[in-house]
């Protein structure tokens, strides 16, 4: 029987107490990514991609098949179909492509990060720019000072529960 805790091996060593519950990963302080996962995700991705672009730039070849549909009707109300799928298509394809070379940055991001120790990293512009790039910059890291690392926007749960409690106290004059 395989172990019930063998998938969590991966978790952050705050999990659990000081020693952390799961075994600890020092790298992974402060977020929680499978990368592994996020890899899987990408080429799927790229695939459809591909396939979008298929059927945008097959138009007339998937019309073609219509010619002899035996009515005139369903000729021209399958062709304005197939225009505007593969309208859409083309346009899912632009951007699913942003998305595919944002996926290839933030799992870069993040292993970089991981090997650099990064606590509470998160894949934003600024912080990406701050990460080493070759030997000078990982040389400039280790022995000039690593920067300071941009917060993740947004309230944490202390920040929310807080503004909740004191909202039931706003003067209502």
């Amino acid at each position: 029987m395989a172990d019930p805790d063998a998938r969590n091996v991966n978790r952050a060593p705050s999990e659990g107490g000081p020693d952390g519950k799961y075994g600890g990963n020092e790298g992974a302080d402060g977020y929680k990514i499978e990368i592994a996962a996020v890899k899987a995700q990408i080429v799927p991705l790229e695939e459809s991609v591909v396939a979008a672009r298929a059927v945008k730039n097959s138009q007339e070849k998937l019309t073609a098949y219509l010619q002899h549909c035996g009515s005139p009707e369903l000729l021209e109300s399958g062709k304005g179909f197939v225009k505007e799928w593969g309208f859409g298509m083309g346009e899912l394809a632009d951007h699913a492509d942003v998305v595919v070379e944002r996926l290839y940055e933030a799992v870069a991001g993040y292993m970089l990060a991981d090997l650099m120790r990064v606590k509470d990293f998160w894949p934003s512009d600024a912080n990406m720019a701050k990460l080493p790039s070759g030997a000078a910059g990982k040389w400039s890291w280790e022995h000039v000072g690593a920067p300071e690392m941009e917060k993740r926007p947004g309230d944490t749960a202390l920040a929310k529960f807080a503004r909740q409690a004191l909202g039931e106290y706003e003067d209502e004059s």
